[in-house]
């Protein structure tokens, strides 16, 4: 199982999703399902749900992983063919200049960096923000880039090749948050294809996650389920440069992290796990015989597709179960692939024993 994840994590991420222009992603996606999914279902704003029938009548149950991820788009192209660009999502400026980039998915081209020969003190010190940086796509003319396909609002994305370490069980790239949670869903569904259960799975790939959780939101009135699984990803705190124990008491290779409580900034971006989405998790995980790590993150910048579904309809009992890595929203995202294994264990049981589910708040 943990070389099946590996292969297809490699092709999600060679994919370009930035948000908003997840088609890429959601076309593999579809393919991968066809033969899998009793149903499948790609709402107009790219919302891709597949759904499997149990054998009995049981509970709605929904897991979903967002397909999209950080990256920029066009914003100019200015007389001599280079491109000015803005973000989309969170992406970090302390990693954009003298990168490789793709716009389109396919026109490659490098985020420019002045030369540090004639760098002053002040240039030397400071990051650039996005606004001040160009794209290079080795044209002189901004008719030369319109010929390639240019034109402004088109996405952009790190290019970044998927690198084993030492030790295979750790992978490095970019778009790790959150084509490695899109695997698992995929994974899901080819070892669920023949098992009976009972009630309805719904596999829900969302779309604008790193824009404001728009495609949850959607997902959730449309299905209204039982209760919901988000699958994300959350930064690990095992570096030098984090405090794990005050910070982020979450490591690679410990096992999936169960989010007990997340959000940031207005009180409608605020998740609190629901206990029986809880409960049901943890009874999983002790039966499959994975460590769950548990976290919060509260006015810490982080949240998922949990804050969209939680206020979703009539109200959705949702927890969070994420996959740690590091490096967050950079080109070199890494994770341990026994995380996953792990993840996929859990969810795997979740889903044979969803007759069983008892959602309560008491």
């Amino acid at each position: 199982m943990k070389e099946r994840i590996r292969e297809e994590l490699r092709q999600l991420t060679r994919l370009t999703g930035v948000s908003g222009h997840e088609q890429e992603v959601i076309k593999h996606i579809r393919s991968k399902l066809e033969n899998l999914a009793d149903d499948i279902i790609i709402d107009p704003w790219g919302n891709l749900t597949a759904i499997k029938y149990g054998k009995n009548p049981g509970p709605k149950m929904m897991i979903a992983a967002h397909a999209d991820e950080i990256g920029f788009v066009v914003k100019n192209i200015i007389k001599d063919g280079f491109v000015l660009f803005d973000k989309s999502g969170t992406a970090s400026d302390k990693v954009m200049e003298g990168r490789k980039v793709f716009i389109n998915g396919r026109i490659p081209g490098v985020i420019g960096i002045k030369p540090g020969h004639i760098q002053s003190p002040e240039e030397i010190r400071r990051v650039k923000t996005s606004k001040e940086c160009y794209i290079d796509i080795a044209v002189s003319s901004r008719e030369e880039a319109e010929q390639l396909g240019i034109s402004i609002g088109d996405p952009i994305g790190y290019e970044s090749s998927f690198m084993e370490m030492s030790n295979k069980d750790y992978v490095c790239t970019k778009s790790i948050d959150n084509r490695i949670n899109c695997t698992i869903l995929i994974k899901l569904f080819e070892e669920i294809k023949d098992m009976e259960f009972d009630g309805t799975f719904f596999g829900c790939f969302t779309v604008q996650e790193e824009t404001g959780m728009k495609g949850a939101f959607m997902v959730g009135n449309r299905i209204e389920p039982d209760y919901a699984i988000v699958t994300d990803t959350i930064p690990s705190g095992d570096t030098p440069d984090v405090d794990s124990d005050r910070e982020l008491p979450i490591h690679l290779g410990k096992g999936p992290a169960c989010v007990m409580a997340d959000g940031v900034g207005s009180a409608m971006m605020f998740t609190f796990a629901h206990p029986a989405v809880v409960r049901i998790i943890k009874e999983q995980a002790l039966q499959a015989g994975v460590n769950l790590q548990f976290t919060t993150l509260l006015g810490d910048s982080y949240a998922t597709d949990s804050a969209g579904l939680a206020h979703a309809g009539k109200g959705i009992p949702t927890a969070t179960l994420a996959m740690p890595r590091r490096y967050s929203h950079s080109p070199i995202e890494m994770l341990n692939l026994n995380d996953a294994v792990g993840s996929l264990e859990i969810l795997k049981g979740i889903v044979k024993n969803n007759g069983k589910a008892v959602i309560t708040f008491l």
